[in-house]
């Protein structure tokens, strides 16, 4: 069925099936393009069953799985890079239509288009830096803040069932957190709002993914009975119990 169809390569392109937000998302990476923002697919079109955007040569991967998606410059770069994006799609924000569809709500205030999964496994790298953003199809208007909470989630991360040795452990963690802050250049009010943002941004994807299973998208469906909703429930738990010393720990 078309909700389970993953992304495919052919050729120098990427295809995926076409959603309601997929002018909106090619709209975005022709706009950083124009702003001059090149670590980004370009859009190269879509009918009524696909779309099209150029493929990005690197490697990417997990922090689990990737050694190099690990190191301080993969994060460091992982964070520079997301300060480029927002800053370039913020002058795409300006120029926002009233009529444009986003796969997830708008969130105010409206100061960027997040990239809403900045992930390492939505990155690609070379020769250990991260070069290139992938999969924009949960780009939506929001603070600066919900793109930061979900980026330091995942590339700190901020987990307790983490077993990779270097990751695991609230001083590791709160140290690769502090990294990201600084790469990108976190505001002080940011420092202080990431672990209750970091709260509210996981119950907002625990929302999303229960409304979608409940709608009948296959790929939620899978993830809620696999116990996807339990790993970020106990998640939001440990950053729940840790608030004042990852704030802390930002703000040295």
């Amino acid at each position: 069925m078309l909700d389970s169809e993953e992304p495919f390569r052919q050729g120098d392109h990427i295809l995926r099936p076409v959603r309601p937000w997929t002018s909106s998302v090619h709209a975005l990476l022709a706009a950083l393009r124009r702003h001059d923002f090149a670590a980004a697919p370009l859009p190269a079109g879509f009918d009524a069953v696909w779309e099209k955007v150029t493929y990005l040569p690197g490697t990417t991967g997990d922090l689990d799985d990737n050694v190099e998606m690990r190191s301080e410059l993969a994060l460091r770069s992982a964070a520079s890079l997301l300060r480029r994006f927002h800053d370039c799609s913020a002058l795409f924000l300006q120029d926002l239509a009233p009529n444009y569809t986003w796969q997830l709500p708008s969130r105010t205030p409206g100061e960027v288009i997040c990239h809403g999964d900045f992930a390492p496994y939505n990155v690609v790298l070379n020769d250990g830096r991260v070069t290139g953003i992938i999969d924009f199809e949960t780009a939506h208007p929001g603070p600066r803040c919900w793109d930061l909470a979900y980026a330091v989630y995942r590339w700190a991360p901020l987990s307790l069932g983490i077993g990779v040795e270097g990751l695991d452990g609230l001083d590791n963690q709160i140290r690769r957190a502090r990294i990201f802050a600084d790469a990108y250049g976190m505001s002080a009010a940011e420092r202080r709002s990431l672990p209750d943002t970091v709260v509210e941004r996981l119950e907002a994807l625990l929302t999303f993914m229960e409304k979608q299973a409940e709608c009948g998208v296959e790929r939620y469906r899978r993830n809620l009975q696999d116990g996807h909703d339990q790993i970020y429930r106990l998640d939001i738990a440990y950053v729940t119990q840790w608030s004042a010393e990852i704030m802390a720990g930002l703000a040295e």
